[in-house]
């Protein structure tokens, strides 16, 4: 079966050139993420958990956990498409005295 000249233009690798990028198939792309995950549940972000399971844990509205991860007070940990949050740091920081409410004014 001949190949088109694109096809072998696609295929050609000389020396020096870096490899091309293939795109990884929906069941690459699927094991890739079950190995980041299993590494970040193993590493630093410990185990992770949904963000509605975080507003529960912390007794806030899935609204303000989400304008926290905005906000950079909680990361964000994204696998097959769903973002996640670290458990160690969604109870590290239920653990901190924050005051009700709006912060007081400025006196100028």
């Amino acid at each position: 079966m001949p190949r088109s000249k694109k096809q072998a233009l696609e295929e050609l690798e000389l020396p020096g050139m870096p490899p091309r990028g293939k795109k990884l198939s929906k069941t690459q792309k699927l094991q890739k993420d079950i190995e980041e995950y299993a590494l970040a549940m193993q590493g630093e972000a410990g185990p992770l958990i949904i963000r509605s399971v975080a507003a529960v844990v912390l007794g806030l509205s899935t609204q303000r956990v989400h304008q926290l991860v905005d906000a950079g007070r909680l990361r964000i940990w994204e696998y097959f498409d769903v973002k996640y949050v670290s458990l160690p740091e969604v109870l590290s920081f239920g653990k901190l005295d924050r005051l009700p409410g709006r912060p007081a004014e400025c006196a100028a």
